[in-house]
């Protein structure tokens, strides 16, 4: 922008000249548009805000005759070739860890007594555990024999046993053995057997014996700490491959080792002659 002014300029006292200049200032001024007025952009907002508003509409499919919930079933493969399943089967088989049959072993906690202590502790508490054994027909199972006093001849044995450490227990009867009179005594035999959820590796049995007769009842009991059995599991491991007895040459971008030899350079009758410290030597490598 320029600017024109006039300037009076006096010359000599005597005479004056009026001349034109034009002044350019340092910074000249540059439009700018006026903004948006307060009122002006609610007006803006307001009328995008209903504009947006008016165009959404929510309905639902049954207003409209459809269905609320669409079901569909996905198969793996959607043909009926047989080749393709037994190649889907194949490639299951890849990633399928194999299936190890587990092998069921029992660890009685206790020991039975010989023959001798048998009975005298038969005599002295009228009933007692003689030995156990694993059942031959069942992995999970296993057998016992109960040795008691012939007291009465009316008595009845019973084996209360637990898996849950006593939160619940059952009464199994024990069955009397034919032909196992032996003076003051007899036999029952029983059977107990582990059974789900009590199947994994760590699981426990326990039980006590009860002898009912005429003349009372009779426990026995492992001296107060009952007798227990615990069922162990073990998987067979596959056998290792057969390694390879052929010696393979190791590569290696670093050097072998050196090795040295000591070799005197005088026989053998010279070197006593001469002083330890004078005599000299020659180190080779190979």
């Amino acid at each position: 922008v320029v600017i024109q002014i006039k300037q009076t300029l006096f010359i000599n006292s005597f005479s004056n000249k009026s001349r034109d200049f034009r002044l350019i200032p340092r910074c000249s001024p540059v439009p700018r548009k006026r903004g948006a007025s307060i009122y002006e952009e609610t007006a803006e907002y307001m009328r995008i805000h209903f504009a947006l508003a008016a165009g959404k509409r929510v309905s639902f499919a049954d207003t409209t005759g459809g269905d609320l919930v669409d079901v569909r079933e996905f198969v793996a493969f959607d043909s009926d070739d047989e080749s393709d399943s037994a190649k889907w089967e194949h490639e299951q088989a890849k990633y399928r860890k194999p299936h190890r049959e587990p092998t069921y072993s029992l660890h009685p906690e206790f020991q039975t007594p010989s023959h001798g202590a048998l009975l005298h502790v038969v005599r002295k508490n009228k009933v007692e555990v003689e030995h156990i054994a694993p059942s031959e027909d069942d992995p999970l199972a296993f057998r016992g024999v109960i040795r008691v006093l012939n007291v009465s001849f009316h008595k009845a044995v019973y084996i209360r046993s637990t898996m849950d450490d006593w939160a619940t227990y059952f009464d199994h009867p024990a069955e009397y053995v034919q032909g196992s009179h032996n003076e003051d005594t007899d036999q029952f035999s029983f059977k107990l057997c582990f059974a789900p959820p009590f199947t994994n590796h760590g699981s426990r049995i326990e039980f006590v014996v009860r002898y009912e007769t005429a003349e009372g009842d009779f426990w026995a009991n492992n001296s107060s700490l009952n007798y227990g059995v615990t069922l162990l599991l073990s998987y067979h491991q596959d056998e290792p491959a057969a390694a390879n007895t052929e010696e393979q040459q190791i590569r290696s971008i670093l050097k072998p080792p050196k090795a040295y030899r000591y070799v005197s350079q005088f026989p053998h009758c010279f070197t006593g002659c001469i002083p330890h410290f004078f005599q000299p030597r020659l180190f080779i490598c190979w």
